[in-house]
């Protein structure tokens, strides 16, 4: 019972852990739980659901008021009776905005808990309205079954960055029942809560839980293959205070599996370990897995590093990745499995000496277990190069992520050929076009030994299903002139060359090809028809544009002058120039960014802070926002490796994420263009690879169909959608 505890006046977060010490065990105990916050937001909603996962546990009911601010007109409309359904959606929308884009492990886990209390009728939701700049109460009413209530009333950061621990604050004063001299403080907020469940507060209106935002959390619980349990959302919470403390621990003891990953239970899947399975009995442990993009690959190759560390005494796993930011992004999953590694980036001061260390304690026994993250760069230092040579094969586990970019001959002699254990990962492990690549790739990592379709991910609900909608976009005349040029002149050089390999192309015919591949990338067309598909839309969090490298010609109009005057500019940049004028507020993400800028930039979109990103190829591999869902690409290669990294991006499961959206925009010439038709034909038909990779597994492939007809039957091309 409530009185059997024993509380704190006061708790404030930078000195308390307030969830462990007062959440969870006072709602242990509880059978009635009443909950006001001060307006709804992510932050809010994750800060007034914390412990409620208890009452799945042990059953009781919830009452709670998300306050929101409304203009006077609406909130007068509805304490009269007035538009009281059309204001309730219009809150519902705004609700459903804010939650629908948060990749927060904790959010995820407190709305997944919200749901299933909703759906399982533990939970009701109302909202307060009131005016703009009103105060509102934030307070908490607990109620056990001997009738004896705590009330806590106080105050927490509300706003997006509430949701980072390191920003988070909360203060809490406590007030017991049972002790006569708290009942001044007491009875005012019992009898505040009261007066608004029952709308008889002044200046506010009551409204029921929006019929959408109702919907929204039983279609999320629905969705849940598991239940929602204090334990889960106990470990989640202790792991991001740990990753985001002061002491961060640097030395790996045994890796384990954790009890959840991403806000639910840790459960391999039965494509990741058909993989692992393989890799053993095909590859005698060594071996590429071909997992689509957002298949789970980190998540099978850590699992293969903790299953060998329970066999193999002093194992040492090295995980070469290609990046930063993917270096980054192990690291941080590494934690998860009590895997803390020798970060082997940026500067060399800060990992060489950890590093000689940590193979020498290996070398001489010391040590059970090490784990080693580098970036390709890194890789082939020779101070790098001495301590991966030291370290004994049969200890040996090597993993490289985006396997592919190790088959460049750049890293001959850097691979190391002695390790017993090699994966190699990636959702594009073969070069569409040289075969020698593919022959490097298999030389060190051993065949594929593992393929996950993305057909076979989207039917399994591993990855989201998607809509595909393609968009005509024609060359200007001037475009037109200079892509047959462009053409001809590769045409002449590819008959000369014929009995050439790609990899031995001459540099004079490489230039032609990139400048052929800037000019569609970049073509003038595609803004105006950017501008055409999204007017009307309201900005969308979340959302990737995906430019070219070259520039485009834009009209610029001068302050002091009503002058339209002809600029040249990136492309990158006049899409952002022309998001912003459409009240988007976008980043761009390009090399010429810091790293530093990129971080944030990265953060402010995982957010929603910003509502887009905007970018050439540095999004191509490593970013990992589960709930981001559309992508507008303006500029893509004919690399299948491109378009494939890229669509994955998107279709990674989040909750409450139902389908992505992809839009493409494909060049073609002018109708009325001149020339002998094969050029139009070859260039349709170089896109159309990227489109029927597209459409052959969206929800919508009709459309696509429809939207490139007239194209494909004037040039005899049906057959290939």
């Amino acid at each position: 019972m409530l009185r059997d505890l024993s509380y704190k006046g006061v708790y404030k977060s930078d000195f308390d852990n307030i969830l462990e010490d007062f959440y969870f065990p006072t709602l242990s105990v509880a059978n009635r739980y009443d909950r006001a916050v001060g307006f709804f937001s992510a932050s809010t909603i994750s800060y007034a659901a914390q412990a409620l996962s208890v009452f799945v546990k042990n059953g009781g009911q919830i009452r709670l008021i998300l306050g929101a601010f409304s203009d006077r007109e609406d909130l007068e409309a509805v304490k009269q009776g007035y538009r009281e359904k059309e204001i309730s959606e219009k809150i519902g929308s705004e609700l459903l905005s804010m939650v629908s884009h948060v990749s927060d492990e904790l959010f995820q886990n407190r709305f997944e808990t919200l749901s299933w209390l909703v759906a399982h009728g533990r939970l009701e939701v109302k909202i307060a309205l009131r005016e703009r700049g009103m105060y509102h109460d934030k307070v908490g009413v607990i109620s056990d079954e001997a009738k004896d209530r705590v009330v806590f009333a106080g105050s927490a950061n509300e706003s997006t960055h509430a949701l980072l621990p390191t920003h988070n604050y909360e203060s809490i004063n406590v007030f017991k029942s049972w002790m006569p001299e708290h009942q001044e403080f007491f009875d005012p907020h019992v009898e505040s809560f009261d007066r608004l469940w029952k709308n008889e507060s002044p200046s506010t209106a009551v409204l029921d839980i929006p019929t959408a935002v109702r919907d929204k959390l039983i279609s999320v619980s629905r969705s849940l293959d598991y239940t929602p349990d204090p334990e889960i959302e106990a470990e989640i919470a202790a792991r991001i205070q740990a990753r985001t403390g002061t002491a961060v621990s640097t030395v790996s003891n045994k890796p384990r599996e954790p009890a959840t990953i991403n806000g639910q239970p840790f459960k391999m899947r039965d494509h990741q370990i058909a993989a692992l399975e393989a890799w053993k009995a095909k590859g005698d442990f060594q071996g590429t897995f071909d997992l689509a993009t957002g298949a789970g690959k980190t998540i099978t190759a850590i699992h293969a590093i903790v299953k060998l560390s329970e066999v193999i005494d002093g194992l040492i796993c090295v995980i070469a990745a290609p990046y930063q930011n993917l270096a980054d992004q192990w690291v941080d999953i590494l934690s998860t499995f009590n895997i803390y590694p020798v970060k082997c980036y940026v500067s060399r001061a800060n990992w060489e000496e950890k590093l000689r260390n940590t193979v020498h304690e290996l070398t001489m026994g010391s040590r059970s277990f090490a784990a080693i993250v580098v970036v390709n760069r890194t890789l082939k230092s020779p101070e790098f190069q001495e301590c991966l040579n030291k370290i004994k094969g049969n200890r040996l586990l090597w993993i490289g992520d985006e396997c592919h970019h190790h088959t460049s001959k750049a890293y001959e002699g850097f691979l190391p050929i002695h390790a017993r254990y090699r994966i190699g990962l990636s959702a594009t492990p073969e070069h569409y076009l040289d075969e020698e690549r593919n022959e490097r790739l298999n030389e060190f990592y051993g065949d594929i030994v593992y393929s996950y379709t993305l057909k076979q991910a989207i039917t399994d609900k591993v990855l989201t299903p998607y809509v595909y909608y393609p968009h005509l976009v024609e060359l200007t005349q001037d475009e037109a002139e200079e892509f047959v040029e462009l053409s001809e002149q590769i045409g002449r050089i590819m008959a000369r060359k014929s009995a050439q390999k790609a990899s031995e192309m001459s540099p004079q015919l490489t230039g032609l090809l990139m400048r052929r591949a800037r000019l569609i990338g970049s073509a003038a067309n595609k803004i105006p028809m950017l501008q055409a598909v999204l007017t009307g839309d309201k900005p969308t969090q979340h959302t990737l544009f995906y430019c070219g490298d070259g520039t485009v010609e834009t009209d610029e109009t001068e302050e002091s002058s009503e002058e339209s005057i002809r600029q040249s500019k990136r492309q990158v940049e006049a899409v952002s120039a022309m998001l912003h004028s459409m009240g988007w507020d976008v980043s761009r993400f390009t090399s010429r960014e810091s790293r530093k800028d990129r971080d944030n930039i990265m953060e402010n979109f995982r957010l929603g802070m910003i509502d887009a990103m905007v970018a050439i190829r540095c999004l191509d591999e490593g970013i990992d926002v589960p709930a981001c869902s559309t992508a507008y690409i303006l500029a893509s290669s004919r690399d299948p490796r491109q378009f494939v990294q890229r669509r994955g991006r998107i279709l990674r499961r989040s909750p409450g994420k139902e389908q992505a959206l992809i839009h493409d925009f494909v060049v073609v010439l002018p109708s009325d263009f001149e020339t002998d038709s094969h050029y139009a034909k070859r260039l349709i038909k170089s896109e159309l690879g990227r489109v029927a990779e597209f459409s052959s597994l969206s929800e919508n492939r009709s459309d696509a169909y429809e939207t490139l007809a007239p194209v494909l039957r004037a040039y005899d091309l049906e057959h290939l959608i």
